[in-house]
């Protein structure tokens, strides 16, 4: 006959051995995480519906942004008209002076560029006679955006017919939730019909020598920068002085590359917030045509891929509690979370700083197999405490009750 202490041994090995999975067929053992089950799911719909994926990638890649340390570029320079410019070259005038302008831009023509991008605002009639030296050039023009998400924009150098080796693209600085500059779009939807390029991707184009496939399908996917460029603004004065010397054509100090020509003056109002703080829209255009050009820019992920790699991932950390014993799963299991992360958001928007976006699914997976696992001990202990009490020791079960 069993005595009390036989029974306690017997269902505590049962307990040992069902709670560390050694003795239940895979399935079995899965059925018991039904919680966690249910907490993938939900987060997977919940974090879809609310792009989170996405914002937790971005505030992951923010902090990578700010303690990365900056390259500068091998395929763009940055020219900038500056206050002191503003005022003594182009007389404090806005729009700005055309004459001025076309020289500085023949300055530039002379240092051998492979392409400029100008962003400035050439719309005003007044520059509907302004010469433009033979090269290829991106005006940038500003735009509406209508109900139905297409762009009514205007035209550069005063509406007039563009030169052979000019195009023309729309200058967005698309903003999140929070008003922040992340990235930029290839190309926009005209009400007009057809589609227009963005500044940097235009710019690619040029220095490319051909267009993509399908420039239509690139509208409406926002691809998002690192910010990793530094540069050195030349100064606009600095530029038409260094241009006066004879060996300047000679010097090809532009050689193969891209020139941004664009405003750094306080009338212009063109500062926005970016991870890296605020910037000039003319460095967000050359960040912009430098991660084209050298394809550093980041993709959008997904939606699919995401809402796959996250049930991956939460089922991933459920398997490792269904095949090691607790103890050794729980330490294996911590070890995914960063491990997960970071292989997820790679696979989603290769780089290894967006890492956030699987870190909350992972943490809650864990709670909820702990969760299962203390419930499941619970279940069995008050089962050895019914046995204790039906074989007449009442009070310390009922003791024992009392203390849960």
């Amino acid at each position: 006959m069993m005595t009390l202490d036989d029974i306690l041994d017997h269902e505590t090995a049962r307990l040992q051995g069902f709670v560390e999975n050694q003795r239940f067929a895979f399935l079995e053992r899965l059925s018991h995480s039904k919680l966690a089950l249910l907490v993938i799911a939900m987060m997977v719909v919940v974090f879809q519906m609310r792009n989170l994926p996405e914002q937790l990638a971005n505030s992951s890649l923010d902090a990578a942004i700010a303690v990365e340390r900056p390259v500068p570029p091998k395929s763009v320079r940055l020219v900038v008209i500056d206050d002191d410019d503003y005022k003594s070259l182009f007389h404090a005038r806005s729009p700005l002076d055309p004459n001025a302008l076309a020289e500085l831009l023949t300055a530039v023509a002379k240092g051998h560029p492979q392409a400029v991008l100008v962003d400035l605002d050439t719309s005003d009639d007044s520059f509907r006679t302004m010469p433009v030296p033979d090269v290829p050039i991106i005006w940038n023009v500003a735009g509406e955006q209508l109900k139905d998400g297409k762009f009514l924009i205007d035209s550069p150098l005063g509406r007039r017919e563009l030169p052979k080796r000019s195009v023309e693209a729309l200058a967005i600085a698309p903003r999140d939730e929070r008003g922040i500059v992340r990235g930029y779009q290839h190309s926009y939807v005209l009400e007009s019909g057809g589609t227009v390029d963005s500044p940097g991707y235009a710019a690619a184009k040029v220095v490319a020598g051909h267009a993509p496939d399908d420039p239509a399908s690139h509208a409406g996917q926002t691809h998002y920068l690192d910010f990793r460029y530094r540069f050195a603004p030349i100064k606009a004065r600095d530029l038409l002085q260094d241009a006066q010397s004879p060996g300047w054509e000679n010097l090809a100090f532009f050689n193969g590359q891209v020139v941004v020509v664009g405003g750094a003056y306080r009338v212009a109002r063109d500062q926005y917030a970016t991870p890296r703080g605020l910037m000039d829209g003319s460095a967000i255009v050359a960040q912009a045509a430098a991660a084209e050009i050298e394809g550093t820019y980041i993709t959008p992920a997904s939606r699919w891929m995401t809402g796959l790699l996250m049930i991956a991932g939460g089922l991933a950390t459920l398997v490792v509690y269904h095949c090691f014993k607790f103890r050794t799963a729980f330490f294996i299991s911590l070890g995914l979370v960063p491990l997960l992360s970071i292989a997820s958001n790679w696979v989603l928007f290769h780089r290894f700083a967006a890492w956030g976006a699987m870190v909350p699914l992972v943490i809650a997976v864990i709670i909820a197999e702990l969760y299962s696992k203390a419930a499941l001990y619970l279940a069995f202990y008050q089962k050895v405490v019914k046995l204790k009490a039906k074989n007449g020791d009442r009070a310390p079960a009922e003791h024992v009750q009392a203390s849960h």
